[in-house]
């Protein structure tokens, strides 16, 4: 009780204060100027088909910045409001700081008309009514074919920070609202950018800027092990090799590396590269196609990838070096969503899920307090880290993007309703109170769905002896999710990944293989004495050090006899 007083009390605290600043803060004295201005429209769509339009008033800028040096830099960006909203016709409900994706083409900047996302977001017949801000950054725009920060560290965070501070300050000249909300997006590198921002946000701007959410998927939080999840994968042809490449030359040019890398590629490789990825005239799309079938190891040099060469180990020390974890104290208070196609063939899932897990296992230490200050849920409002890595599917674009910006333009759409009073829809919070995976599974036998029975039925028909075991349960389990292209313990990542601890896990298994009495026996009062013979006399309780164990030595019990066997 003590402790979460004093969590409330410290955030309450940090709220007054955010409120308090954030006022003055669109004061801030940002040097600002156009360079240009046009009406424009967006497209929600999918593949060349339109199925709506937006007509998009976009005012591209100037801003001052600076790179990871700290030296003095200008770039570009744009502020683009929906007509609607820039006629007044429509209210504002906020602002969407937008990191757009990777690009090797110069006509991909934002400023160059390139909308690739924040359409979908924006234009669609959700119709948010929000103003978006995006920067080119680092190597494009005004500041284009001096090399792109691509994936390193917090160089474009900051460029985006100081043009959310620009974009500002236009709009208080020009008397246009930035309404409630302040939504951080990014997707793919995208997504490793909006990170890099938040972070800054968190350490050097939080008395200035306060994100209502965070959005962000399929990016590569843990540089190194997405590099060496790519090595890992060296001779598999569904492995995109642009990011890859696009990772390499970034550090190799922005850490000083010195590395020759056309000398350190094969052709076609070795003689294109200059041209692909420096010429600005490709796009990834040209890339990829160019290097269609050819895995990492036909295209590049063993001492790229391979563990033990000296190139490496200099680039691993580099990525932690400048790794977006390093001194990160994340304000508890910021909300988070996060998302990966289970399987994805571009940026490795796990090196998304590192940072769902990063924030999961932050604590305040020094208060004493021993309990997670996020905890991983895949029902929004129940927990400052939403969840979701349920998508089987290894598709980055066509599914993981799709997903993505779906989920983005219902946030944007929703967010207004959920808190339409200031505070959180009573309503909303209401329906979703004490919301969990059993309360899912008793809510479904209250409506005559007996999944209990039909969970015992399968494990019964699974093998001769009811297959009641840990192993035959996960064999069986196994052959079930076969045409699903799952397996048992992707299964239980993907309920790590919605929040269930292994607690859970254990509640859920055991009431669902229990026989009906015992689970009565289960939820009985404790003062009462336990039925005679009952598999409760041999199974411990959940939640109870020995309920674990038992489990344990089954499965170690079953491991040996298995191992005997062969």
């Amino acid at each position: 009780m003590k402790r979460n007083f004093l969590r409330t009390w410290l955030a309450a605290l940090l709220l007054a204060a955010t409120a308090f600043t954030t006022a003055s803060a669109r004061t801030t004295d940002v040097n600002v100027r156009v360079i240009n201005e046009t009406d424009t429209v967006w497209h929600f769509g999918y593949q060349g088909i339109n199925l709506y339009s937006r007509p998009i008033h976009r005012i591209d800028i100037a801003y001052p910045s600076k790179d990871l040096e700290g030296n003095p830099v200008e770039l570009s960006g744009y502020v683009a409001i929906p007509a609607d909203l820039y006629s007044g016709e429509q209210p504002v409900d906020g602002v969407v700081l937008y990191n757009h994706y990777t690009q090797l083409s110069y006509n991909g900047a934002p400023t160059r008309g390139n909308a690739e996302g924040e359409d979908l977001a924006i234009a669609n017949p959700l119709l948010p009514n929000y103003i978006v801000v995006c920067s080119d950054f680092y190597g494009f725009g005004i500041t284009e074919g001096q090399g792109q920060y691509y994936c390193y560290g917090t160089a474009n965070g900051q460029a985006s920070i100081d043009c959310l501070l620009a974009a500002r300050k236009l709009l208080d000249q020009r008397g246009i609202s930035q309404g409630r909300f302040l939504v951080n997006a990014g997707y793919s590198s995208g997504g490793y950018d909006a990170v890099a921002t938040q972070k800054v946000r968190d350490m050097y701007y939080s008395d200035q800027i306060f994100f209502d959410k965070t959005l962000v998927g399929g990016f590569p939080f843990d540089m190194v092990d997405a590099y060496s999840t790519y090595a890992d994968r060296k001779d598999d042809p569904s492995v995109a090799l642009f990011g890859f490449l696009m990772i390499l030359d970034s550090y190799n040019k922005h850490a000083g590396l010195g590395f020759d890398l056309p000398s350190m590629m094969n052709e076609p490789l070795a003689s294109h590269f200059e041209e692909w990825f420096h010429s600005g005239k490709y796009t990834t799309t040209d890339v990829n196609d160019a290097l269609k079938g050819m895995t990492l190891a036909e295209a590049l040099k063993d001492t790229l990838y391979r563990s033990d060469s000296p190139v490496y180990k200099k680039l691993k020390k580099t990525m932690q070096k400048v790794a977006l974890y390093n001194d990160w104290v994340p304000d508890t208070l910021q909300n988070y969503y996060v998302t990966s196609v289970i399987k994805d063939n571009i940026v490795p899932a796990g090196s998304c899920r590192a940072f769902a897990d990063f924030l999961a296992n932050y604590y305040y230490e020094d208060l004493g307090d021993i309990s997670p200050l996020f905890e991983k849920s895949i029902i929004p409002e129940k927990t400052h880290l939403q969840t979701n890595f349920v998508i089987n599917s290894d598709d980055h674009v066509k599914v993981g993007g799709l997903a993505y910006y779906l989920n983005l333009a219902a946030t944007l759409a929703a967010l207004p309703v959920l808190y339409y009073d200031g505070e959180l829809n009573t309503h909303y919070s209401d329906l979703v109170k004490g919301f969990s995976v059993m309360q899912i599974i008793k809510k479904l036998e209250t409506l005559g769905i007996d999944v209990k029975g039909i969970v015992q039925e399968r494990i019964a028909n699974a093998g001769e002896g009811g297959g009641g075991g840990v192993l035959e349960m996960l064999a069986s389990l196994d052959e079930m999710l076969a045409p699903l292209n799952l397996t048992s313990l992707e299964l239980l990542q993907i309920a790590g990944d919605c929040g269930l601890s292994i607690e859970e896990i254990m509640e859920i298994y055991a009431y669902l293989t229990e026989e009906e009495s015992t689970a009565r026996a289960m939820s009985a009062d404790l003062s009462e004495p336990m039925p005679a013979k009952t598999k409760m006399q041999k199974r411990p309780l959940p939640g109870t050090p020995d309920y674990y164990l038992f489990f344990l030595e089954n499965w170690l019990k079953e491991s040996y006899e298995l191992r005997d066997k062969r």
